[in-house]
């Protein structure tokens, strides 16, 4: 086996854990990897050097002190590398696998349902998202076919890819805090994730400035983000969480001041959990 390989499989054993060279030998060992021991210290020792791990000596009573390693800076970033690479690519096909499925368990269609029954086929939707996801661009399809005389208005960074080529889809610069559209416009507004915590009262306006008084604002944010996880986590949750995490730096909302800044603002809030996201519907607005 390569090097570069081998290097990998001992950074995943680490965590916040510390082995000596021979528990790391047993573990590779016990795992089907061979490696002779001197080896393993020769990789052990270039890992050390390149800040993939750091090492100490520990005195030992009855034989030679042994070095003791454990995860160094580069280490932690490199592992948390290959944890979000490996996260995206289940997150892509667990996301491909709920939009594929039929109709009648389809999540796409069960959060669409109750806002597509209310708009006309002539009404402005506006969609802001700050990330690419293939569900994104599903959902702005769906809006697309159920609103076939209304106009759609995607608004997300500059540096997001949109190759969405519909007819009445416009694709604009923008944030959550900053809609380039005129007030009262948007019958209904649609929100993928949520801003930063200190970010929500700006957003909200903003939301809130755009939306006409009869529209609707729909936020669909994955669960974890907006609840106290004190149990051990879903697969789901877990990819979630670390998936925005490594994104946008540890991004979580306070589901009560979330939810009192949809109560001050609309007279009617409906909330429904769909697998591991969470969809807030609110309308009438004060």
């Amino acid at each position: 086996m390569k090097t570069a390989d081998f290097k990998n499989i001992i950074l995943k054993m680490f965590g916040n854990r510390e082995f000596y060279g021979y528990e790391i030998h047993k573990m590779l060992t016990s795992q089907g990897f061979k490696v002779e021991i001197s080896r393993l210290y020769r990789i052990l020792s270039e890992m050390s050097k390149e800040g993939l791990l750091q090492g100490r000596w520990e005195k030992s009573q009855i034989g030679p002190d042994r070095r003791i390693y454990k995860l160094g800076t580069n280490g932690r970033n490199e592992l948390n590398k290959i944890l979000f690479d490996a996260i995206f690519t289940v997150h892509s096909f667990y996301g491909m696998y709920l939009i594929n499925l039929a109709p009648s368990v389809n999540i796409i269609d069960s959060i669409m349902k109750p806002l597509i029954s209310a708009l006309k086929t002539n009404e402005n939707i506006a969609f802001v998202t700050s990330r690419y996801s293939p569900m994104n661009e599903v959902i702005v399809s769906y809006f697309h076919n159920k609103v076939p005389h209304g106009r759609i208005f995607l608004a997300k960074p500059k540096s997001v890819p949109s190759d969405l080529k519909l007819d009445d889809v416009l694709s604009m610069d923008g944030s959550y805090g900053d809609i380039p559209l005129k007030e009262d416009y948007v019958d209904l507004l649609f929100i993928i994730d949520l801003p930063e915590e200190k970010a929500l009262g700006k957003a909200f306006k903003e939301w809130f400035r755009v939306l006409n008084k009869n529209g609707v604002l729909a936020i669909l944010t994955p669960t974890i983000l907006i609840s106290r996880q004190e149990d051990p986590m879903s697969i789901g949750d877990f990819v979630e969480k670390y998936e925005h995490e490594a994104i946008e730096k540890g991004v979580r909302i306070d589901k009560e001041h979330l939810q009192t800044y949809l109560n001050n603002s609309f007279k009617v809030v409906n909330e429904k959990e769909f697998v591991h996201m969470t969809i807030l519907i609110a309308s009438e607005k004060r």
